[in-house]
C-alpha cells in the first residue's frame, strides 16, 4: 500500500508541474476559448488499458492482496476543458481472512472530467501531457469464491487522476490512477455499515476517433477593423480619441467599433465627393457584408451596414451596375452545403437591394463561389461582396 501511494504521489508532482504549460500568443498572453461549434461525431476516443488494484477493507484495517485490473471506456470531450465518458472496469482480487473473499467484480461506471492543462494553460493541439481529474459512479457487479454467500451487488462511486501522454493525432498513452469505494456488505458479511475501498493504477492507449483538434472562432471583427483603419490613413487624427477608446473595449464592442469607423470613412468620402459633384469614387471600393457560421440571415448589424451604403453610395450611381457574389469559407461543410449556403447568401443580399431598399434588380448580377479560401483568416470567406461591374 505504501508502495502505491508513493509511486502516486511522484505522478502527481510530475504531472502538476507540466501543467503549468501556457499556450501564449504573440504578446505572451495565454490564449482561452471560444471554440467553432463542436459536433456529434467529433473529439472521441477511445481507452484500453490494464494494471493493479488493491483492496483495503475497514474491518481490522485489513488489506487485501494485489490483483489484475482491466479497463475500457468510450467517451467525448464537450469542450477542451471538459468531457464525459462512459466504461468497464473489472477487477480481480481477494480480501484476506473471509470466506466469502472477492474472485473478481465488474464495474459499469460514467465519469466527468477535468483537462487541468486547457483549463488553466489554455488548449494547445501539441501539449505531450495533460492533467485530468475525474469523478463519476456506477453498478458493481460481484462474482465470490463461495457461491452460497448471501452477497448484494452495489452502487460504487469513483475518483482519480489520467496523466495523458501525447504520441501522435491519433494515439496518445495514459496511466490513471483511481479510487473506487462502496459498502462491504457486498463483499463479506460484515455487521456493519462500513466501507470497501479499491485503490488502483493502470496504463494502456488511448485512440481519438473523428476531429481530434479545436478550431478558434477567429477574430473577423479585428481583421475587419484593420482593413478599415488602414483605408482610412488620411483621417488617422480624426481617429485618434475613437482609436484609444476602441483599446478599452471588450470583444462585444469590436464589431460597433469597426461600423463607426466605416461610416467616418463614407461620410469623409461623400463630403469630398459633394464638393466635385463626381461620385465615381464611391464606387471604387467593394461593399462586402459578413455572415455567421452556417447561416444566410444577415445581422442587425450588417444590415444596417448595407442599408446606409445603399442611401450614400449605390443609390447616387443610377448608371452604375454591380457584381454580388457569394461565398462560404471552404475549410468547414462540405463543397455541396457551401455552394447552397453561397447562392442562399447571395439571394439574401439580392432581396434586401431590391425588395426592401428599392434597388433596381437590372443593377445586379448574382454569382456564387461555393466554398472559397480567397480571404485569411477562412471565416472571412463567409461573405456577399457587392463590386462595381
Amino acid at each position: 500500500m505504501k508502495k502505491f501511494f508513493v509511486i502516486a504521489a511522484a505522478l502527481l508532482v510530475n504531472v502538476a508541474a507540466f501543467a503549468q504549460e501556457t499556450n501564449k500568443d504573440a504578446e505572451g498572453n495565454t490564449i482561452y476559448g471560444p471554440y467553432e461549434t463542436n459536433s456529434f461525431f467529433d473529439n472521441w476516443f477511445l481507452e484500453v488499458g490494464g494494471g493493479l488494484n488493491f483492496t483495503w477493507l475497514n474491518i481490522g484495517g485489513d488489506f487485501g492482496n494485489k490483483g489484475l485490473a482491466v479497463q475500457a471506456n468510450l467517451g467525448k470531450w464537450l469542450t477542451p476543458e471538459y468531457g464525459i465518458r462512459a466504461g468497464y472496469h473489472g477487477l480481480k482480487n481477494e480480501i484476506k481472512g473471509y470466506e466469502s473473499a472477492i474472485n473478481d467484480f465488474h464495474y459499469v461506471k460514467a465519469d466527468y472530467m477535468v483537462n487541468i492543462s486547457n483549463l488553466f494553460g489554455g488548449y494547445k493541439e501539441n501539449r505531450t501531457w495533460e492533467f485530468i481529474p475525474f469523478a463519476g459512479a456506477g453498478a458493481l457487479l460481484t462474482k465470490t469464491a463461495n457461491p452460497n454467500s448471501a452477497i448484494n451487488n452495489e452502487w460504487a462511486l469513483e475518483a482519480g487522476l489520467i496523466n495523458n501522454i501525447r504520441l501522435g493525432s491519433r494515439v496518445d498513452f495514459n496511466v490513471e490512477l483511481g479510487w473506487i469505494v462502496d459498502r462491504q456488505n457486498a463483499y463479506v458479511n460484515a455487521p456493519d455499515r462500513r466501507f470497501i475501498h479499491f485503490p488502483y493504477a493502470t496504463a494502456g492507449l488511448g485512440f481519438n476517433l473523428g476531429r481530434t483538434n479545436w478550431t478558434r472562432k477567429a477574430s473577423t471583427i479585428a481583421a475587419y477593423t484593420a482593413a478599415v483603419a488602414a483605408a482610412e490613413a488620411a483621417a488617422k487624427a480624426a481617429q485618434a480619441g475613437l482609436d484609444a477608446a476602441n483599446a478599452a473595449k471588450n470583444a462585444a464592442d469590436a464589431k460597433a467599433k469597426a461600423l463607426a469607423d466605416e461610416n467616418a470613412k463614407l461620410k469623409n468620402e461623400l463630403a469630398n465627393a459633394a464638393g466635385k459633384d463626381d461620385f465615381s469614387v464611391l464606387f471604387d471600393e467593394p461593399i462586402i457584408a459578413y455572415f455567421k457560421l452556417g447561416s444566410a440571415k444577415l445581422s442587425e448589424a450588417e444590415k444596417a451596414h448595407l442599408e446606409y451604403a445603399v442611401k450614400n453610395i449605390i443609390s447616387r450611381g443610377d448608371n452604375v451596375k454591380f457584381t454580388l457574389t457569394g461565398s462560404a469559407d471552404s475549410k468547414t461543410g462540405t463543397k455541396k452545403v457551401n455552394q447552397v449556403l453561397s447562392e442562399k447568401r447571395a439571394d439574401t443580399v439580392y432581396k434586401l437591394m431590391t425588395e426592401e431598399l428599392g434597388i433596381s434588380g437590372d443593377r445586379f448580377t448574382i454569382q456564387t463561389k461555393g466554398g472559397n479560401l480567397d480571404f485569411n483568416p477562412f471565416e472571412l470567406n463567409r461573405c456577399v461582396i457587392i463590386e462595381k461591374q
